[in-house]
């Protein structure tokens, strides 16, 4: 249903409801005159039953009354009807026919009656006699006595069941109305004619617009219709206004929220009332800034594209599907000497092209006959080689162009291969030329067809196998040379061959004597001109020295790798072995303590107490040697969180009250080996822990992500190591402070882990001012 014909259904409810309200006042008051005559004047009710019957008789709407408990006492006609109860036959009260769900509503409406002596405009639903619910608008009072006490109720009651079931339409079709408008993926704009003002405007419209509700409010079309696009918009609603016109699209822009533009195709509607006068101005807004971009985008594209095809060192010419030049570029005039523009061939059949060419330079059946055959049987053809008059080489090629809705013309295009031409020739020729000095390198060069037979080989490789050539040509390289034990990677190197994959390998060989060898293979598809695979072009190396040298380094590798396992098994013998007297001796000193307590002077016991600190310091050395010894065997690599680590060692360490450790950012899980790790940052820390001096100590932890690696920083305030030593200080036995406790072993094991990590360690420092240890470990 249309919006017009919704607004003269609403026009003419409105006007039966005012009819049907002074049709009810009337019927009222002769209701009221009505009863009071029955009750008042019994003797006179027969006469004014009578006056009154063909007043109730014709009533369209129920006319009811009843006494104070709601018992009814008299229906006219349309009660009747509409109840479906007759009450000559059956009493009937009220609320026998009121729904129970508007039972409440039935009660209160009985109680404003009896307290104020009437009610209007009650709407509840009905159950009439034979079951079925209806909607009724009923309007009651009081019937009172001479004494103004109530006596009785009348009331009229009209069926509204079909009006609310309009008027249910008419609202649910204005729901669907408004859904489909605010949730239209196109704008939709209603613009009043009087007030110019923007009377609706959908959601869609809003957020192509980037507007809400509350901030669009109040503002004009002509605020977000673009500057440039006024005039055409203003001049299109000058002619809807005059009627000249009921609609009209254009193309225009809307100023956006942020000030950016939004293209969009519009198309403006006039709406009329019934009297013919335009109310309003509907526009569909429907956003095309994309399609415009792209449009543009197209645009660019082919001035690019056309740019490009002119500059081709490719002769391009595309026909219709009559032999009528659509495109032709610089290269195609050039090569067959046209003196025109491009441009001015356009449109012009074929003939007068080769017209406007130099004709001494085509072959007829070549260019006019070969050329008719190609396009009726409308098939492609590729790399055809053309020689003109004058000796040019050219290779043509015919595509035809088949959209739907069949053939629609065709492209030739035109290479001048004159060049290429003569150069092959010309390689060929450089291939004879340098076949002698291939035949005579250090390498050995084998030529095998695609069965693999051997057909051409160097004088190196002849020298390298001990064959004659008569011997290898015709052969099977695979049968001639591998040992059995290396047929695996000759069937790998066959296989890449055949699919035209180059490869290298070593592979070992006997020559013809017996004699066995290591040789590199180099292999590779051997093409033609044409670049098809004809076979195989293999170069060889006899690397039988270096490959000795290898064996002999391997051997070394594992010699060394004993003699480190064997060192390491006696540096724990030597350990045990020299920890033992060292143990003994500081019992004994111990004991010797002890037994001359208070007899020793103050020299002896400093004596004492030197050779103890020498013991302690002795066996820390012996224990330091030992873990640097062994730092890079048995190393289990695992993942591992630094973040845990740090916080164990914090837990465990001695970090005086007045020293802080801040760990500046979280610290990331890596592979390494958990344990030499943990020793890593332990060093480290302790080392700037032993040489802090200030009354406020303060560690940092760092770390910063590289593209492979992790850099991480360990930073004090400390005494700071003087840049002389910095190169020395991770040298074992190296160190600046000679206390007790330091065996110049720490950093130079610290060194170690980071190595075994392949990472790099380096310092900064300044003196009084601190030190700053950096050391890298791959991710």
């Amino acid at each position: 249903m249309s919006q017009k014909e919704i607004e003269i259904l609403k026009r003419t409810l409105a006007r039966e409801k005012a009819a049907r309200k002074a049709a009810e006042k009337i019927l009222e008051d002769k209701s009221k005159e009505l009863y009071n005559a029955t009750k008042l004047l019994q003797n006179h009710l027969a006469e004014k039953s009578s006056q009154l019957k063909g007043v109730f008789d014709n009533i369209l709407d129920a006319y009811v009354v009843m006494d104070l408990p709601g018992n009814v006492l008299k229906f006219n006609d349309a009660a009747t009807k509409l109840f479906g109860y007759d009450i000559n036959k059956q009493s009937v009260n009220v609320l026998d026919f009121v729904y129970h769900k508007d039972l409440p509503l039935a009660l209160e409406s009985f109680y404003l009656l009896k307290t104020k002596g009437y009610y209007r405009d009650f709407e509840a639903r009905i159950v009439t006699g034979n079951g079925t619910i209806k909607w009724v608008h009923i309007n009651a009072s009081l019937i009172f006595d001479k004494h103004k006490k109530p006596i009785a109720a009348q009331g009229i009651v009209r069926d509204i069941t079909e009006e609310k079931q309009l008027k249910k339409q008419i609202e649910d079709q204005q729901k669907k109305l408004n859904i489909i408008v605010d949730n239209s993926p196109i704008g939709i704009t209603l613009t009043d004619v009087k007030t110019q003002d923007l009377t609706l405007v959908n959601q869609s419209f809003l957020d192509m617009l980037g507007y809400s509700k509350e901030e669009f409010d109040g503002v004009s079309p002509q605020e977000i219709t673009h500057p440039e696009d006024e005039p055409e918009t203003k001049a299109i609603r000058k002619q809807l206004l005059k009627g000249e016109i009921d609609s009209a699209t254009l193309q225009k822009r809307y100023v956006k929220k942020d000030g950016s533009f939004l293209w969009a195709k519009t198309k403006i509607l006039s709406v009329k009332n019934n009297s013919g006068d335009l109310d309003y101005i509907v526009a569909t807004i429907e956003d095309v800034t994309k399609e415009h971009k792209a449009n543009l985008k197209i645009y660019k594209s082919e001035k690019q594209l056309s740019t490009l095809v002119q500059s081709l060192d490719t002769a391009i010419l595309l026909e219709d599907n009559k032999r009528n030049a659509v495109l032709v570029n610089n290269k195609f005039c050039q090569l067959f000497k046209i003196n025109e523009n491009p441009e001015d061939l356009v449109g012009l059949n074929y003939n007068d092209i080769i017209i406007k060419s130099n004709r001494a330079l085509f072959k007829e059946e070549t260019f006019t006959k070969n050329s008719d055959i190609l396009i009726k049987e409308n098939k492609s053809e590729l790399r055809k080689e053309i020689t003109l008059e004058d000796g040019t080489i050219v290779e043509r090629d015919y595509i035809p162009i088949n959209i739907a809705d069949g053939y629609n013309g065709h492209l030739w295009s035109y290479s001048d291969v004159t060049l290429n031409r003569t150069y092959r020739r010309n390689l060929e020729q450089q291939k004879h030329k340098y076949h002698n000095i291939i035949a005579n390198m250090d390498l050995g060069l084998i030529e095998a067809d695609l069965d693999g037979n051997i057909t051409m080989v160097n004088q190196s490789l002849l020298n390298m196998s001990g064959y004659t050539e008569e011997e290898i040509l015709g052969k099977k390289g695979r049968d001639l040379f591998p040992l059995k034990s290396e047929s695996r990677k000759v069937k790998e190197f066959i296989a890449k061959r055949k699919v035209g994959v180059a490869s290298t390998f070593e592979l070992k060989v006997k020559r013809k004597n017996g004699d066995t060898r290591f040789w590199f293979v180099c292999g590779s598809p051997n093409l033609n001109l044409e670049d098809e695979v004809v076979g195989s072009v293999v170069v060889v190396l006899d690397i039988t020295d270096l490959k000795t040298l290898q064996l002999q380094k391997e051997s070394l590798l594992g010699k060394l790798e004993r003699s480190n396992t064997e060192l390491q098994e006696y540096a724990h013998i030597v350990s045990h072995d020299l920890k033992s007297p060292l143990r003994s001796i500081h019992a004994l000193v111990s004991w010797l303590k002890e037994d001359n307590q208070g007899k020793l002077d103050q020299v002896s016991l400093q004596n004492i107490s030197l050779i103890e600190n020498t013991l302690e310091k002795m066996e820390q050395l012996i224990t330091d040697i030992l873990e640097y010894s062994s730092i890079g065997s048995d190393s289990k690599l695992t993942s591992v969180n630094l973040d845990n680590t740090i916080e164990e060692l914090l837990k465990i360490l001695y970090i005086p009250d007045h020293i802080t450790v801040n760990i500046k950012n979280k610290l990331p899980t890596l592979e390494g080996d958990a344990t030499k790790l943990k020793q890593l940052f332990q060093n480290l820390i302790s080392n700037a822990v032993k040489f802090i001096d200030k009354d406020k100590g303060l560690i940092n932890i760092d770390v910063t992500e590289k593209k492979t690696y992790y850099q991480f920083s360990i930073e004090d305030n400390g005494i700071g190591i003087d840049k002389k030593f910095h190169d020395k200080i991770f040298k074992i036995f190296h160190s600046l402070n000679k206390s007790k406790d330091s065996t110049g072993v720490g950093l130079s094991i610290v060194k170690k882990i980071v190595d075994l990590h392949k990472g790099e360690i380096w310092l900064e420092s300044e003196l009084n001012k601190g030190t700053t240890f950096y050391f890298t470990l791959k991710k």
